[in-house]
């Protein structure tokens, strides 16, 4: 399974790709906390059973060896929310700001037929 994550590089948010599937480890070095406050903060959310954990976690196989539970964005925006450090706040802004984006209009194609044009 090819999976993406979120950095933080400076000031700016950087995201390899459009499936993004972390770590617990990843995530606490995301939000610069300790893996063992993410998992406990993960088992808090799903113990409300707002989010399903057949949804949002998955179990990879890392080198052929290693199991590694992984976790969505779905489960990854709740946890930006239970941490109060300065890089929870930049990740806050980013979802903000990434929900409330206009969204880019397509000029429109003209395709010009015998008979005239479509639009």
């Amino acid at each position: 399974m090819k999976r993406d994550i979120i950095r933080i590089e400076g000031k700016s948010i950087l995201v390899t790709g459009q499936n993004i599937w972390m770590s617990a480890a990843e995530i606490a070095d995301l939000f610069n906390v300790t893996a063992a406050s993410v998992n406990n903060a993960i088992r808090g959310i799903l113990k409300t059973d707002i989010l399903n954990d057949y949804e949002v976690c998955r179990t990879v196989r890392i080198d052929g060896r290693v199991n590694l539970d992984v976790f969505n964005m779905e489960l990854i925006v709740p946890l930006a929310y239970r941490f109060n450090t300065y890089y929870t706040a930049l990740v806050r802004k980013w979802l903000v700001r990434k929900a409330t984006a206009e969204a880019k209009e397509q000029p429109p194609i003209f395709l010009h037929l015998r008979s005239g044009f479509i639009c």
